[in-house]
């Protein structure tokens, strides 16, 4: 296999590859080898004798049955919610096996508790859904999912077939190009059915999600948009790791927020904080805590970004394990942290955090994208799932333009196994005008690279990249194996270590424009 990128092949790259997105065509509703992780540890993180609640009413007695369809089903179940909430609030109880339906309505004071082997299942049409969610609660108080069962969105069938089938073995070159291309390769894109994520929370107060399992989402599986006081324990997201934008908990301009001992394993980002207009955010949102998870993510395990105009601060990610288990490439990045439409991200620790197969350790990247002079909520994700219309307008470019920053960010304790990328942290210079990273402390790194060849990729420059979507896989190979850093200020780095390297043609560090 080559190993120096010639300058032809050079002039092949410069577009980043050949995108092998997949458009059209039927589902795809063949589940292979390695699309759900052969890693499923469900007893660590769930009780399935959780006590049932006294006084609880099932479903049952509203008309629901496993027999009925999802028309039948959503109504009954409905029904049990409503009345539920009428009565002042108490618990719903899904019970006597797995139940189809659509779109359901949670209520402020409702519990709705899903007993072991009891399911909610989404419909496999993707017709009769609305919010592009399969349960849907805006402005609610103390709502609280539970029980140990399921909500199962069959994800798996709203996809288009993969270009390629999936990848086992590790390429014998690290090359950037190529690992890009055959991840997005296996991906399965979306059919126009597609109906959205699992569960959607607007605007809610007071969320309890505790010992229930996510399994199988179409889309961004838990989405918490504008919602305050957060609390999620016991959680399993499983999902196929090929079902392209299937995120775990996306976290949109939500504060208070705290994830604790759950378990992720998916195609898109595991934890992921957005703060965008487009997303519906409308404000900054702080005191997010991630702490005791493993997450196995196909690209960032844990990510700020990238849909970003609206400040991000007061985060704590600690104690967890990101990696990828059998398929190739790993993930993108074990840690992304990124402000690119007009967000300042700022007071960030991420501390005691073991990783296996992340390509890019950890990935800090500041530029202008400016998204939001350009999409709409409902054009934003338009090749991701086919949105609602709502009428909206991209905001004046002058709104969120250069206004990005990114300080005050400590990553510490950090073990690193089969890296294939350095640490990358990078600011940007965009029309003669530099903004740098500022106040990153990098302390007390391990990392040990995958044994295999590099790429020889030697470039005479390495662009900026201050408008394109910022991802650690844009850089390519870079001419440092362990850091590589331009445009900082006050960054500080102590006793950072990487090895299982040798005879590379690049150097350890590489520091541009910092101080």
């Amino acid at each position: 296999m080559k190993t120096v990128r010639t300058v032809k092949d050079k002039l092949g790259t410069l577009l980043f590859g050949k995108d092998l997105r997949v458009t059209e065509g039927e589902p795809y509703t063949e589940v292979r080898e390695g699309d759900y992780s052969s890693y499923y540890p469900v007893g660590n993180y769930i009780d399935f004798d959780q006590l049932i609640p006294e006084n609880s009413l099932s479903i049952i007695a509203f008309g629901a049955d496993t027999d009925k369809d999802e028309n039948e089903n959503t109504s009954a179940i409905q029904s049990a919610i409503d009345k539920c909430h009428s009565d002042g609030g108490g618990t719903v109880l899904i019970e006597g096996g797995h139940y189809t339906v659509t779109t359901l309505y949670l209520r402020s004071g409702v519990t709705l508790f899903i007993e072991k082997n009891s399911a909610l299942s989404a419909n496999t049409s993707g017709k009769g859904y609305s919010h592009n969610a399969l349960i849907y609660a805006f402005d609610c108080d103390s709502i609280t999912i539970t029980g140990g069962g399921k909500i199962i969105g069959n994800g798996t069938l709203f996809g288009l077939k993969p270009v390629k089938e999936n990848m086992f073995s590790p390429s014998p070159v690290i090359d950037v190009i190529r690992m890009r291309q055959d991840y997005r390769a296996q991906l399965r894109f979306a059919h126009k059915s597609k109906y959205g994520s699992i569960l959607l929370t607007e605007k809610c107060r007071n969320v309890k999600i505790h010992n229930i399992i996510f399994e199988d989402s179409p889309w961004w599986t838990y989405k918490m948009l504008m919602c305050n006081e957060v609390t999620i324990t016991d959680t399993v997201i499983n999902n196929n790791r090929n079902v392209a934008n299937s995120d775990g908990f996306d976290i949109a301009g939500s504060c208070n927020v705290s994830i604790d001992h759950c378990f992720v394993s998916t195609a898109d980002d595991g934890v992921v904080l957005k703060n965008a207009v487009w997303c519906g955010c409308e404000k900054e949102m702080y005191n997010i805590k991630i702490r005791n998870c493993e997450v196995i993510s196909r690209t960032n395990c844990f990510k700020i970004g990238t849909e970003t105009t609206y400040d991000i601060y007061g985060v704590t990610v600690e104690d967890c394990k990101f990696f990828m288990t059998d398929l190739y490439p790993g993930a993108v990045s074990g840690i992304s942290l990124e402000a690119c439409d007009g967000a300042r991200v700022h007071d960030i620790t991420v501390r005691n955090i073991y990783m296996n197969r992340c390509t890019c350790p950890l990935f800090i990247r500041l530029c202008n994208r400016n998204r939001a002079a350009e999409v709409t909520s409902s054009t934003a994700n338009k090749t991701e799932i086919v949105k609602e219309d709502d009428n909206t307008r991209p905001v004046n470019k002058s709104t969120f333009d250069g206004k990005s920053e990114i300080y005050n960010i400590t990553v510490e304790n950090i073990t690193s196994e089969n890296a294939e990328l350095p640490v990358i942290v990078a600011g940007y210079r965009q029309k003669s005008k530099t903004k740098p990273c500022r106040n990153i402390t990098l302390r007390n790194f391990d990392i040990t690279y995958r044994d295999a060849t590099e790429i020889e990729d030697r470039r005479l420059f390495i662009p900026e990249y201050a408008k394109v979507y910022p991802e650690c896989w844009r850089f390519r190979n870079l001419p440092a194996y362990a850091l590589w850093a331009r445009h900082c200020e006050n960054l500080k780095i102590e006793n950072f270590n990487c090895k299982g390297i040798c005879g590379t043609w690049r150097k350890e560090k590489i520091l541009i424009d910092c101080r």
